[in-house]
């Protein structure tokens, strides 16, 4: 293990910013293109675990433009992977999951390193597990098996509580987990999620003194490691156990740092989620090319006055959404009444989830859009989304704050980009593409 890694398990940021910025510096000096972009990655990965998407993003991207010239199949495996970890951090499952399988394509070149293609079958398994449960447990087992580590067997023994609700099972893996712990002489992140999911077992089994002392352990160990982003769960799970134990008081205490802490992370997200995010990592020899988060940004623009639209648009048994084709007359949208409300949904709840879901019900729309034209802005694919929806020039300027004519003069400069003559209907042209 390099000595960047050991800084990166046991949590030491500073240290491991100072580590890495030096190999930057050096690596410039001296040529060295993979360790630099090697050291954007790991710092990308510094700034993710304590919520800074927006920096995580920023050395991902420095990272990238290396790996358009450098070819090697380590650093496509760890930049893939915290690709992914970017972009299911902040709800984006969708892309996660491509970013996910292209790290294990190129990780499987890898001659040794167990260590990260296991952890790379793991973190594949967590994405699924929502969706597919089978096929997470065959992810889970795939990261034992080539790395049969602690945190891989307490994670096979994790599912089994949580999904199997086999106890044997669970305590099997779990158990075997704390004992290979026993064989190590420092403490790492990885320590407090082992003893996290030991604490599960307990409170499972309702031994609920015993339990709220591994969690308490765990706690300790993820804030000195600096895992911000593993704190929200355990701060609820530490709550229930005080609930358990009839301690209101304290029960309250960590509900709250759960909705704080969680509140947090999740505007973390939205803020880079408004910036423009449609860079494109373009690899000559690389396939399959990958989109640096080709989506739409700035749909959450559709907050404000979503609820009354679809009451004025919309009949509850009808399917579609009765709006304008052009700017004033009435078509359909060709989305369900279920959809529609899903995604009005997650619109009015703030969630991140809401672009991953979006993608995931029309998958082509954006990666079209960005293929006429990989420049568009934020407000400008922002604009594109709203006039799919079927918004009139009128709502897109009440929704976006905007003089109806501003709203025009942007569709004007949006028809040059995407060479739409100006006798095709945007909406009609839009329909087009999916």
């Amino acid at each position: 293990m390099d000595r960047s890694e050991r800084l990166r398990l046991e949590g030491k940021k500073d240290e491991m910013v100072s580590l890495n910025k030096k190999i930057i510096s050096l690596s410039k000096r001296e040529g060295f293109e993979k360790e630099e972009a090697l050291a954007y990655v790991n710092l990308s990965f510094i700034y993710r675990t304590v919520g800074n998407y927006k920096l995580c993003r920023y050395y991902l991207e420095l990272a990238g433009k290396i790996a358009v010239q450098v070819k090697d199949n380590f650093l496509y495996t760890k930049l893939y992977h915290e690709c992914g970890e970017m972009n299911y951090a902040i709800g984006l499952t969708y892309r996660a999951l491509d970013y996910n399988s292209k790290a294990i394509y190129y990780g499987k070149k890898l001659n040794q390193r167990g260590w990260l293609l296991g952890n790379i079958y793991e973190k594949r398994a967590e994405f699924i597990l929502s969706k597919n449960h089978d096929s997470a447990f065959i992810y889970y087992h795939k990261g034992f098996d080539v790395d049969p580590s602690a945190f891989n067997s307490s994670l096979i023994g994790y599912y089994h509580l949580q999904q199997t609700k086999n106890l044997d099972s669970a305590s099997f893996y779990i158990n075997k987990a704390v004992l290979l712990l026993k064989k190590k002489d420092y403490w790492t992140s990885k320590y407090g999620v082992v003893y996290s999911h030991y604490a599960q077992l307990l409170f499972e089994q309702k031994d609920y003194v015993n339990a709220l002392k591994f969690y308490e352990k765990s706690l300790e160990i993820l804030q000195r490691t600096k895992r911000i982003n593993k704190l929200p769960d355990l701060y609820h799970q530490i709550a229930l156990t005080y609930k358990k134990l009839n301690n209101t008081e304290k029960e309250n205490e960590y509900l709250l740092k759960y909705m704080k802490l969680s509140d947090h992370l999740k505007q973390s997200g939205n803020d880079i989620l408004d910036l423009s995010l449609n860079k494109t990592i373009e690899k000559k020899e690389i396939e399959p090319e990958i989109i640096f988060f080709a989506i739409s940004v700035g749909i959450l623009l559709l907050l404000e006055g979503a609820h009354f639209l679809f009451f004025k648009y919309q009949k509850a048994e009808n399917i579609g959404v009765t709006i304008s084709p052009n700017q004033d007359t009435v078509t359909k949208v060709v989305i369900s009444n279920d959809h529609f409300s899903e995604l009005y949904d997650l619109l009015k709840a703030n969630d991140v989830k809401f672009l991953n879901r979006f993608e995931e019900i029309h998958p082509t729309f954006f990666q079209k859009l960005l293929k006429i034209n990989a420049q568009l802005t934020q407000s400008e694919l922002s604009l594109c989304a709203m006039i799919w929806l079927g918004f009139s020039s009128k709502d897109i300027a009440d929704l976006s704050f905007m003089q109806h004519r501003s709203v025009q003069t942007k569709k004007g400069r949006l028809r040059k980009k995407l060479n739409i003559p100006s006798e095709i209907d945007l909406y009609n042209f839009f329909k087009t593409i999916l």
